[in-house]
């Protein structure tokens, strides 16, 4: 109807030119003699008789995606209840009012919108910390949800969250027919990666602010970046024409790197070249950024361990070994890391998102944000990891109304990745989010290349991730060994994980 109003109206003001300009033509008077008016010369150039279209844009100049769930529904104020952690819920969903700051105003507007659109009034449930969450606050989850008592209509999960699949008490997301796993607000690597026979018991993406603050990344100081490299190097090009590898990370670390007391080693009184404070952490962002996969599927779809590349892991171990402990420049899990990079003393500095929003939030005037490096420039792309500390989102299998509660979930997740998400990139950005702006066009990169492994999502059920995590601590390249020491024990807790899944879809 919009584009037939269009077409009529620029028809409309075509003919409405063409009768002036008829007009026009025939009036052969010329001015008086001293009038004050003038011949006019302008040529008037009919309007295109095309359609007009107008795209629908969203606050940040992207097109405005909207969610496949039914118009004009009205829950008459029914009460839906998300249980989080105590400790994070201000950054995914806590927001009395709007008090000026970036990103409580995002979730406060993201809340009120949906709960306007579908008129339901949020209720935040937030216990606990991460400290207890597997102790205390999984148990009485569970007793909950085995007793239908109904109390929760969505959880944010952490942790052995993972055991409620397991033990059947929540739904199987994939058989919800307003949850659309293909719109860019769910993150498609984490539903391939935790799919089991067709069944998606989790899911994250803009929704999860915490799985967006959690990933994974280098800090750049950019002032000693101009320093080292030069006025003209652009390094954000570099990540665009995917020439940002690990050698080229060291190649910078030992440039920046001046040995102040003169000890052979980067440490605190040097400028350090690269820097992270602890190991488990950097070795997760290292190693996954290869794209590399402990748990995979085989030809059958059927998750294996059988399908690693054993020499090849071998190889890409030696490579984060090197970049994380042999490299020159390089402060191997220094917990002063923090301290050097807030006070300008590190090029480079491994950490995850949150801290943009937090210690580093004051510490310069502007700092750079950019993916863990590649391995090599013969690899397909980045591949950026997440923090364990996300929460997982899944519906008890005791709600009330699965419907609603998937059109709920949906509409949320679709305003979460419309204004809430944004937002937090202009956090830590510290300037504004913009679709053409390279910082930006980085942070977007960082969301499309989050890559997620079966064998860490479920590091607590399957005893694997934990011997990589050791090697590299090591400095133990020899992948091929510990896979044969291993394997056997992560294949049988597989296949006991596997079996509960099946016993849940009967």
């Amino acid at each position: 109807m919009k584009k037939s109003i269009i077409r009529v109206l620029s028809l409309s003001i075509a003919a409405a030119c063409a009768l002036i300009s008829f007009a026009a033509c025939g009036n052969t008077d010329t001015p008086a003699a001293g009038s004050d008016t003038v011949a006019s010369t302008d040529v008037i150039t009919p309007v295109s008789t095309e359609e007009v279209t107008t795209e629908k844009l969203d606050d940040y100049g992207r097109p405005y995606l909207e969610a496949n769930i039914p118009a004009n529904l009205d829950y008459k104020g029914r009460e839906y209840t998300v249980h989080t952690r105590g400790n994070v819920e201000q950054y995914e969903w806590k927001a009395d009012d709007e008090n000026g700051e970036t990103l409580n105003d995002a979730i406060f507007k993201r809340n009120t919108r949906v709960e306007t659109e579908l008129n339901i009034k949020l209720n935040i449930v937030a216990e606990g910390s991460w400290s207890n969450y597997n102790n205390e606050l999984l148990p009485k989850i569970k007793a909950s949800i085995t007793a239908g008592a109904g109390a929760y209509d969505l959880l944010a999960g952490y942790g052995n969250v993972t055991s409620l699949a397991t033990e059947g008490l929540v739904l199987n997301l994939s058989n919800l027919q307003y949850v659309d796993f293909d719109q860019p607000w769910w993150s498609a690597s984490f539903k391939e990666a935790t799919e089991i026979n067709g069944a998606n018991y989790f899911a994250v993406g803009a929704l999860s602010l915490s799985m967006i603050y959690s990933m994974e990344c280098i800090f750049v100081n950019t002032t000693l970046l101009s320093e080292v490299a030069g006025d003209n190097y652009n390094i954000y090009q570099d990540v665009k024409d995917k020439k940002w590898t690990f050698e080229a990370l060291e190649l910078l670390a030992q440039k920046a790197w001046v040995d102040t007391n003169n000890n052979g080693v980067a440490d605190a009184g040097d400028v350090v070249g690269f820097s992270y404070p602890t190991a488990s952490n950097a070795t997760q962002g290292f190693f996954y950024s290869s794209g590399t996969k402990l748990i995979t599927k085989n030809s059958d779809g059927e998750l294996s361990l059988d399908q690693i590349d054993v020499q090849k892991t071998g190889e890409i171990l030696e490579a984060v070994i090197k970049i994380m402990y042999t490299a020159p420049g390089v402060a191997a899990g220094n917990t002063e890391s923090t301290i050097l990079f807030q006070d300008g003393q590190t090029l480079f500095n491994f950490r995850w998102l949150y801290w943009g929003q937090t210690l580093y939030a004051g510490a310069m005037e502007t700092y750079g944000i950019i993916p863990v490096p590649m391995v090599n420039a013969e690899q397909d792309n980045y591949h950026t990891a997440v923090q364990g500390g996300m929460h997982m989102y899944c519906i008890p299998r005791d709600v009330n109304s699965i419907e609603e509660d998937s059109i709920i979930l949906e509409a949320l997740a679709a305003e979460s990745y419309r204004s809430l998400m944004p937002a937090y990139f202009e956090v830590v950005l510290k300037s504004r989010y913009s679709k053409d702006a390279q910082t930006s066009q980085i942070m977007d990169l960082l969301y499309e290349t989050v890559d997620f492994d079966f064998g860490f999502i479920y590091r607590s059920e399957i005893p694997y991730w934990s011997s990589i995590s050791e090697l590299i601590s090591y400095k133990n390249a020899n992948f091929s060994a510990a896979y044969k020491t291993v394997s056997n024990a992560a294949k049988t807790s597989l296949k006991t994980l596997l079996k509960a899944y099946e016993a849940n879809e009967k």
